[in-house]
């Protein structure tokens, strides 16, 4: 088949245009690609809240760390673990769970491949406070962070918590 030389123009334009909207559809896919959910539990009750991003910082105690000062930190509600989650909109029912009072609340993220390429993460939260909150508006848009503590954390098995008394001096 041979295409006439007033066509070939008009094809090149039709199958850049193809791909341009192609590669532009999937750069949007990406973008949920990673599943991230946040449960809560609060005696029975469970909250479900879908994030956008999440990280994760642990500090550890150095070893120079007397006894003494850890005691304090104990005394202070020292939590060593801290998660910063992210929402496309402010989740309502999640900041009322963090407003009660004498709330201690254990949950977990979980973090899925929608690809199924990457393995799964699951990351337990226990004695989650919330320390604070930011919700942004800009024009149309809207994001929501939550700073979040712990005393200890377990990423896929692992066990992260801040006070090892027996090693200390």
């Amino acid at each position: 088949m041979k295409i006439s030389t007033q066509f070939k123009p008009v094809l090149l334009l039709f199958l850049a245009t193809i791909l341009f909207v192609n590669v532009a559809h999937a750069q949007q896919w990406e973008r949920n690609r990673m599943k991230i959910e946040l449960s809560l539990q609060d005696g029975k009750e469970t909250t479900i809240s879908k994030l956008t991003t999440v990280s994760i910082s642990f500090n550890k105690p150095s070893t120079m760390t007397t006894k003494d000062s850890v005691n304090q930190q104990v005394a202070d509600d020292y939590n060593p673990c801290y998660i910063v989650i992210t929402f496309d909109r402010l989740d309502i029912p999640l900041l009322r769970l963090f407003m009660k009072k004498n709330t201690t609340l254990n949950g977990q993220i979980t973090v899925t491949d929608s690809y199924g390429k990457l393995p799964s993460r699951k990351i337990e939260l226990k004695s989650v406070v919330m320390d604070g909150m930011n919700d942004n508006f800009v024009n149309d848009d809207e994001t929501s962070y939550m700073n979040l503590s712990c005393k200890s954390l377990i990423i896929d098995g692992v066990i992260l918590t801040g006070l090892n008394t027996r090693s200390l001096k």
